[in-house]
């Protein structure tokens, strides 16, 4: 141990036990150490004897608490400061993960996607701080932390505390204030007097680093960098990296601009310049909200901000100097009462793909769902005095949705659709197995869908059902519905398209796009859609944007989108956790991001393990029977791709593209994938090899185009078993002739395996998980191995997995009659199991299975509030059409 970590940890006896040295800085040493009180971990930072000579104690401990206001989800907050023993410290959060410093010297480069989000995610916290009065002075990657991807800046005003705090004696420690790199032209040139536009610069450099691998300055001193900074330009981004849109090109560069009256004026306009990547280019700008309820919930919000409530409270955030402001605030939310954006239970086979949030029709509260283990329940946050509580009777509640009137929640719990009071009570069950959302359309009317979105159900409050209409005889499904009343028409997110259909009539219509020539365009692609006013479109893109367009109802179409929020949390089955209040208010849940999610594989009794691939939306997978190559459906911002990864060489292709791309599978020799796919609303099975040049060929039975059916796998090179999900039924299909031989083998099954040796078929019930093996082909004999039980897998001919909930269970069989030999065990479990579109499971071929996995529970710790959105939503779609 050190004299410097002698001395402090005696003189911190009391209150923390320093634990050894992380690293130094320019102006300060880093140590790990624990919160004696709090039991925590934290970096405890001393700044530098010659640094604190000058400055004096009384001084920089006055200045620095300036920054200890700062209460942002992407700002690391400070804990702690004082003096002890002559130095001069502070103390932070320990985070136990990496600096954007350290992420760039691994890949240099990040993917663009991930560049943008990070720099929004930083942009959003310089606004904030800037609006509190605070410039960082020192934004470079090593004061970007990643915790689980998300971004926290530290040492936020720490820059600012040195300088006032020291004055012009900074001058006799030969140190400088800012990192060479990153400094503003202002800045370098030594400029006291500094704006939220020298943070702009900077991040603008750091963004410009994560595209290209370099900053936009480098030299062999820094006399050399600074020289650069005044009188050349960057190389611009184009030049490095083609691939890079040219509206980031454009924004990067106005960003780094020599003069500060040439960038923009705010971190707010930069991230929303960053958000306009291919469509509009209009910002989301409208006036302040006028409205009497609204200015009295913003003034609300304001005071909880000044009284700096423990529990909860808001921060107003993104307010521009422009005078049009787009204004948001945070409602955090305790640690002991997160949100759960996805309920997981130990005991549910299908994933839930439900909102866990629902707004007050006046915006004053709102209802949560929080998850403890396997269990959950119902919380109620006011808006308006930061009060929170427990609703008694809501145990395993999720999805749930407050009445018009205010006074009752409806939701789902252990597959019943349940009504409590919002004060409390005993709960009533409206009806009995309901696999997906209700929704109010009066105090008393409301609809529901169940048999997983093939039924709609007609329910009065307090008299129970009124009516039920089957979707499937019209080959209709609606996962989420929104009713509209003035067309009696449903409004469905399905496959990532918005549908609009009666319910009693057969047939459907797409809302698409505009193209520039004025004629319809592709289907719109996102989720969550809602028609406003009847002429306006709202939705959520697959990487979380918020965007709106106006619409066409006689046409079905949209016009040009704007985006007006990024960061929306929105799972991988669709569901998105946002609400908009009658008064126009809208709450949504932040994106947990793509760095927490990872393709794992586990075997039974050990831990899974990351597979060699970067953390990206995987929807669909299968991996080849030799463990080399991994086919994955990807969730991108314009659709999805087909991706082939050589787990050996790292090496990815992108095979095909579309709106909707089914189960990805295999042949055995691993040359060849089949797969359904949507392409301009037309669905094909196609077959193909992703090395050949050559288009896949689309499959083709006597009876017309197989526009419908799934491939499950391939029972041999020449035949695959697939399914019709909208009619369940597994069929062989024998590609070997042409046109293609189709041969039905089970009614009313949707996931369905052949044993390696042939002998056997496995499958389950489309709703209730129902899990039953036959011979194969099937006789008219099946065995029942499970109710509850889900996407089954071969071990080997005898041993097979299925799962139910976020746990695996093994049933063995008899080898000749193929019946249950003992009662199924345990396999394996992982309550950070996520569950994917379609078969969320495969086979690793070593006798464990790969599926997606969270790093950590998906738990939001505060949500973001937009008063009066519709009005400015209807601005910002107005400004872009102009």
């Amino acid at each position: 141990m050190t004299d410097v970590m002698q001395r402090l940890s005696k003189a911190l006896a009391d209150r923390y036990r320093i634990e050894r040295e992380l690293g130094a800085g320019g102006m300060a040493t880093v140590y790990l150490a624990e919160d004696l009180r709090h039991r925590r971990k934290v970096a405890l930072k001393v700044l530098r004897p010659e640094l604190a000579a000058v400055i004096g104690a009384e001084r920089f401990l006055q200045e620095i608490t300036t920054t200890a206001a700062l209460q942002h989800p992407h700002i690391l907050p400070l804990f702690d400061s004082g003096e002890a023993d002559g130095f001069l410290f502070y103390v932070m959060p320990f985070i136990d993960g990496q600096t954007l410093r350290e992420r760039l010297q691994r890949e240099r480069q990040l993917g663009l996607d991930d560049a943008l989000r990070i720099t929004r995610e930083v942009a959003d916290a310089l606004q904030y701080a800037h609006e509190h009065g605070v410039i960082h002075r020192d934004i470079k990657p090593e004061n970007i932390l990643l915790a689980n991807g998300r971004p926290m800046v530290a040492d936020f005003g720490i820059a600012l505390a040195v300088q006032q705090a020291g004055g012009e004696r900074m001058t006799q420690t030969g140190l400088s204030l800012g990192t060479p790199q990153y400094m503003s032209p202002e800045q370098a040139m030594g400029e006291r007097t500094l704006d939220a536009r020298a943070d702009v610069y900077a991040l603008g450099a750091v963004l410009y680093e994560m595209l290209t691998g370099d900053p936009p300055f480098t030299g062999s001193s820094v006399q050399a960098i600074v020289a650069r900074i005044l009188s050349e330009r960057p190389t611009p981004i184009e030049t490095l990296r083609d691939t890079v849109p040219s509206s980031i090109t454009a924004a990067v560069s106005r960003a780094l601009a020599k003069l500060p009256a040439d960038r923009f004026a705010s971190a707010a306009q930069f991230a929303q310049a960053l958000s306009n990547t291919g469509q509009s280019g209009a910002a989301f700008a409208v006036q302040r909200p006028s409205k009497p309820g609204v200015s009295r919930l913003v003034a609300a919000l304001a005071a909880v901000t000044v009284i700096s409530l423990g529990l909860a409270a808001f921060a107003l955030t993104r307010s521009s100097s422009t005078g049009l402001a787009m204004q948001s605030f945070d409602a955090a939310l305790p640690d002991t009462a997160k949100m759960a954006p996805e309920v997981q239970f130990a005991t549910v086979g299908f994933g839930g793909a439900v909102r866990n949030l629902s707004l007050s029709p006046d915006g004053s509260f709102l209802v949560y769902v929080v998850q403890r283990n396997d269990s959950s329940s119902l919380w109620y946050r006011s808006l308006i005095d930061a009060s929170l509580r427990r609703i008694p009777g809501t145990d395993g509640a999720m999805s749930p949705r407050v009445s018009p009137d205010g006074q009752r929640i409806v939701f789902l719990a252990k597959g019943n659709l349940v009504i409590v009071p919002l004060e409390g009570g005993a709960p009533r069950v409206l009806r009995e197995g309901v696999s997906r959302s209700a929704e109010w359309i009066s105090p008393s009317k409301l609809y529901a869908f169940d048999n997983d979105g093939y039924r709609l159900i007609w329910i009065d409050a307090d008299a129970g059902v009124l009516e039920e209409i089957s979707l499937e005889s019209q080959g209709m499904r609606c996962i989420f519905g929104v009713w509209l009343p003035e067309q009696e028409r449903l409004l469905c997110s399905f496959n990532e398209t918005a549908k609009l259909f009666n319910p009693r009539v057969p047939g459907d219509t797409v809302i698409r796009t505009t193209a520039a020539s004025g004629e319809l365009g592709p289907p719109v692609s996102g989720s969550n859609f809602r028609i406003i006013d009847g002429r306006y479109l709202l939705y959520v893109t697959l990487d979380g944007e918020l965007r709106a367009a106006s619409y066409d109802a006689k046409k079905l179409s949209i016009g040009r989108s704007v985006a007006l929020a990024s960061g929306v949390y929105r799972d991988v089955l669709g569901a998105t956790q946002l609400d908009i209040s009658a008064n126009g208010t809208l709450v949504y849940a932040p994106a947990a991001g793509p760095m927490s999610l990872q393709l794992v594989e586990q075997e039974e009794g050990a831990a899974p393990l990351p597979l060699p691939v970067e953390p990206a939306a995987f929807l669909r997978f299968d991996l080849t029977r030799e463990r080399r190559r991994l086919a994955a459906v990807v969730g991108t911002r314009d659709g999805q791709e087909l991706r082939v990864y050589d787990l050996r060489s790292g090496q990815r292709s992108v095979w095909l593209r579309g709106q909707d791309i089914q189960f990805p599978a295999w042949s055995p020799r691993g040359d060849r994938l089949a797969v359904q796919i949507l392409v301009d609303a037309q669905r094909r099975l196609v077959i193909g090899s992703p090395e050949s040049s050559s288009a896949p060929e689309t499959l083709s039975v006597a009876s017309g185009a197989i526009s419908t059916l799934d491939a499950m796998e391939f029972i041999d090179e020449q035949t695959i078993l697939v399914r019709d999900p909208d009619k369940a039924f597994i069929a062989r299909l024998d590609i070997s002739t042409k046109p293609a031989r189709l041969d039905t083998l089970v009614q009313g099954g949707i996931f369905a395996s052949v044993s390696p040796d042939r002998r056997r078929l496995v499958w389950h019930t489309p709703r209730g998980g129902t899990l039953y093996v036959s011979s194969f082909p099937p006789n008219d004999t099946r065995s029942t191995i499970a109710e509850n039980a889900v996407e089954p897998l071969w071990l080997s001919s005898t041993d097979l997995l299925y799962r139910s909930g976020n746990t695996w269970y093994l049933a063995q069989l008899d080898a000749a009659t193929g019946e249950l030999t003992g009662p199924p065990r345990r396999w394996g479990k992982n309550p950070l199991f996520l569950d994917t579109p379609g078969w969320s499971n495969r086979l690793s071929h070593d006798r464990g299975i790969i599926y997606m996995s969270r790093v950590e529970a998906a738990a939001a710790s505060y949500l973001r509030l937009m008063p009066d959105f519709i009005t400015r939503m209807k601005a910002a779609v107005a400004a872009a059409n102009r």
